[in-house]
């Protein structure tokens, strides 16, 4: 089958290295998808690159040339105008057309395609539609994303949360696919200990990660005073903070994060990373996770890097929030109120000087991805969808 997904970003930065919760969702599908023997091709835009190239040999993307700040509407009316363009030359080329999105205005571009390709078209939503304010619950806006949702041939939610919300607002048929994760990457044990010499950590020292970026949404500052209050129990933890940071943070957010580290006096033991190719070896080299994000609005309502961390045996501490609770429980992890540094520091502790709970909680988490997010059991189940809509 050839199928066309689109996404409105890809950030994409070679190998397996990808940032962005449904983006790296979006890549584990796709690649699935291509092992089992499907023609498969991604529109987005990836930020310094234009036209065609490919995931490891196999998913081809095509990037368009967008030139507008993120998470803006304008943005959205670029990437719009410039997919709709780039599909109706190739309106003949795919079997599906299968839309990605955290934010529910993209109803609007994913019927657009529709309607110009003449192609059986889904589209899966990574975040609930908020229950109150905001442009979503406008009178007008609301009919109009309704009215675009309800023509799709499908529209199903990555998670029950997400489900509830679309039925909320006036979608018919929704139905819930979980994202996909890699369950044999995160599960490399390999180059841990080396990585952890690399990063300056001794044997004995217990590593908590925070894999996000300096935005308040994120919550690193309720992380930072957690930290700074468990410290006092375990003066030996260390705190790596990775991934976004220099990428999608602002200077604003960086100045206030520094400002933070330094009125707590955590410089000593906090390890700052940019953008990593090697997640799933930093994973097997840290030993808890730590996630209080304030909400699910935006990169997905399951926390992939959670997931992730859970794939890689590894206990999560993260957020009562969106659709976590549908995923961790104390066999996995913790959750806990992001508002409370008290309730984050109590989640840590949970596991820290525990090794034996660790490995105990890691191995269940690692069980029930493996039961829940199999890549080839989530590609398989799409491929049900695609076969349904275009018969």
């Amino acid at each position: 089958m050839r199928i066309l997904h689109v996404i409105p970003q890809f950030q994409y930065f070679g190998g397996r290295t990808i940032v962005g919760g449904h983006a790296s969702c979006l890549m584990t599908l796709a690649l699935a998808q291509h092992e089992a023997g499907e023609e498969v091709t991604i529109l987005s835009n990836t930020k310094g690159r234009s036209g065609d190239y490919e995931i490891e040999g196999g998913p081809k993307v095509h990037s368009l040339s967008v030139s507008a700040a993120t998470l803006t509407i304008r943005y959205g009316l670029l990437f719009s105008r410039e997919a709709v363009k780039w599909v109706r030359a190739r309106r003949d080329e795919f079997d599906v057309i299968h839309f990605h999105s955290g934010y529910a205005d993209y109803f609007l571009v994913s019927a657009k395609l529709k309607r110009i390709a003449q192609t059986p078209t889904l589209h899966t939503m990574y975040c609930p539609i908020p229950g109150r304010g905001g442009r979503w619950r406008l009178p007008l806006v609301h009919g109009l994303i309704r009215r675009w949702a309800n023509q799709l041939d499908w529209l199903g939610a990555i998670s029950e949360n997400v489900a509830a919300s679309l039925l909320d607002y006036g979608m018919r048929d929704v139905e819930r696919i979980p994202p996909p994760v890699d369950t044999v990457r995160f599960n490399d044990r390999e180059e841990s200990d080396s990585l952890r010499g690399q990063l300056g950590i001794g044997k004995e020292e217990e590593v908590i990660l925070f894999v996000g970026n300096a935005r308040k949404q994120k919550n690193l500052s309720g992380v930072l005073r957690a930290f700074h209050t468990v410290r006092k129990d375990y003066p030996n933890v260390k705190l790596v903070v990775t991934t976004e940071l220099k990428h999608s943070s602002s200077d604003e957010d960086m100045t206030r994060l520094s400002q933070e580290i330094e009125e707590l006096n955590l410089g000593s033991c906090i390890i700052q990373q940019g953008i990593v190719d090697n997640m799933p070896v930093l994973m097997q080299a840290c030993d808890i996770l730590v996630a209080p994000f304030l909400d699910t609005l935006g990169p997905s309502d399951y926390f992939m890097a959670a997931l992730e961390a859970m794939a890689a045996g590894r206990p999560v501490v993260v957020s009562d929030v969106g659709g976590m609770p549908e995923v961790v429980t104390e066999e996995v992890g913790r959750l806990v109120d992001p508002l409370d540094p008290e309730s984050i520091a109590s989640g840590l502790r949970t596991f820290l000087g525990d090794a034996a709970l660790r490995e105990r909680v890691g191995m269940n988490a690692r069980r029930f991805i493996e039961q829940h997010f199999d890549p080839r059991q989530i590609a398989a189940a799409y491929d049900k969808v695609y076969r349904r809509i275009a018969s």
